[in-house]
């Protein structure tokens, strides 16, 4: 499940064809639905959709040449435990890059699905990725992830995130 942050995952380059895996829906807001077989989530229209890399990770970049990324990651059902899954995460992710982590917070999203939520600061400080793992009442789970790229997008990939994390529904 944790992979999605250490993958080199392929792009579509901006103006080819959708990813076959994946159907986006318009939305009137700038923003299109991300519908796989296995989860939906909303993202700006204008970021290209990546494909899905054999062990379920998918990028979501801007148009504009940037290291901010949204990410998806399948995980099919687990029974791990979330102070596991953490552990497991902060394993990989530290391993792409150094960091100082939060601790996890667990909740509910709006859609009632189970969270673990927490971010990754750099050096500086700055909380450069944040990470959020979702699980269905049938264990299902999704990890949903950004890295901001430039501190002075913070605000709105921020916020660009949050949606994501807000639209997020794992299929049964």
């Amino acid at each position: 499940m944790i992979n999605t942050w250490i993958a080199a995952l392929a792009l579509v380059p901006a103006g080819q064809a959708t990813p076959s895996d994946v159907k986006l829906e318009s939305l009137s807001d700038g923003f299109v639905r991300v519908k796989s077989s296995v989860y939906s989530v909303e993202v700006p229209k204008a970021w290209t959709v990546g494909s899905q890399t054999p062990w379920g990770a998918r990028s979501i970049t801007p148009a504009k040449s940037s290291q901010t990324e949204l990410g998806v990651m399948t995980a099919g059902v687990t029974h791990q435990s979330w102070d596991e899954l953490y552990k497991t995460s902060m394993f990989f992710i530290m391993r792409q890059e150094k960091g100082k982590a939060t601790p996890y917070r667990l909740g509910k999203t709006k859609s009632g699905y189970e969270s673990c939520s927490f971010e990754v600061a750099n050096e500086e400080g700055f909380v450069k990725r944040k990470y959020v793992l979702l699980k269905n009442a049938k264990g299902a789970a999704i990890a949903l992830s950004v890295i901001i790229g430039d501190q002075k997008q913070d605000k709105e990939v921020s916020a660009y995130f949050a949606r994501m994390v807000s639209s997020a529904k794992i299929v049964d």
